[in-house]
């Protein structure tokens, strides 16, 4: 059976940690005994988020409102890790932009930049910062949310495919450089997953989503949560530049049931 303090004074940065599932995810390892660094852009979505953790759990929890597309914000953030923590020992990078919005055709460079900027350079610079501090360290894990939209692309979010796409990649490069320094880099590949936006979706549509996944029912923050915990856990001490998958089987389709010949 596994420990329920795997992560016991363990220092975990969460991002885009103030609700869905990064809150889940934050939520989670603050259980097992970990400090959490709770990242979110907002001041008071982190205050409010802190709050709530704290009183479920009792954890040590750390403020870090940032938006990790803005450098000076992630290299002030990585100063009060530093001060507060001395070190960081795991990294989850949460935060994305859902880049909801026009047609390929119609999409602007300024609307791919802002998506590109915080799911792909953002993250990019969040590793980067953390990674050298778990390089200076002996070691650390870094997980990535990704998504399955980047196999099974959908219409109208083509800037978000195109940076989840990148970031699969970017997983990859990292886990074999960091590789021999210690560092472990995995992605977990996210299908739908039922959050406050799911249950606001119209019940019709999301009975479709649903008839759409093999198993037959979308995921919960706390199944992403596990898969986090499993891969920034020593469980999982010789799996690196692997992809997790958790979307109920819907990547491993050509075709969803309902357009079955």
């Amino acid at each position: 059976m596994l420990s329920v303090v795997r992560f016991k004074n363990k220092c975990v940065l969460v991002t885009g940690a103030s609700r869905h599932t990064g809150y889940g995810i934050a939520r989670a390892f603050a259980k097992e005994g970990a400090i959490v660094i709770l990242n979110s852009t907002t001041a008071a979505g982190v205050r409010e988020a802190t709050a709530s953790i704290r009183a479920e759990t009792g954890a040590h929890i750390i403020e870090a409102p940032a938006n990790i597309a803005d450098r000076a914000q992630v290299e002030a953030m990585f100063e009060l890790v530093k001060r507060e923590c001395g070190g960081l020992d795991i990294l989850i990078n949460n935060a994305a932009h859902l880049g909801i919005g026009p047609s390929f055709l119609e999409t602007s460079l300024d609307f791919l930049a802002e998506v590109v900027g915080v799911n792909l350079f953002g993250t990019f610079h969040v590793s980067q910062l953390a990674a050298r501090m778990m390089v200076a360290q002996g070691g650390g894990a870094i997980v990535h949310i990704g998504s399955n939209t980047a196999d099974r692309p959908i219409r109208h979010r083509s800037a978000y495919v195109a940076s989840k796409g990148a970031l699969d990649a970017l997983t990859r490069a990292m886990a074999i450089e960091l590789g021999p320094k210690n560092v472990r880099v995995n992605m977990i590949v996210a299908g739908y997953i039922r959050t406050t936006r799911w249950d606001a979706l119209d019940p019709a549509h999301a009975a479709r989503r649903r008839a759409n996944i093999p198993l037959g029912k979308e995921a919960t923050p706390e199944d992403i949560a596990a898969a986090a915990m499993f891969l920034a856990s020593d469980e999982s001490s010789r799996i690196t530049g692997a992809r997790l998958v958790v979307d109920g089987g819907v990547t491993a389709q050509m075709v969803p049931p309902d357009c079955e010949m």
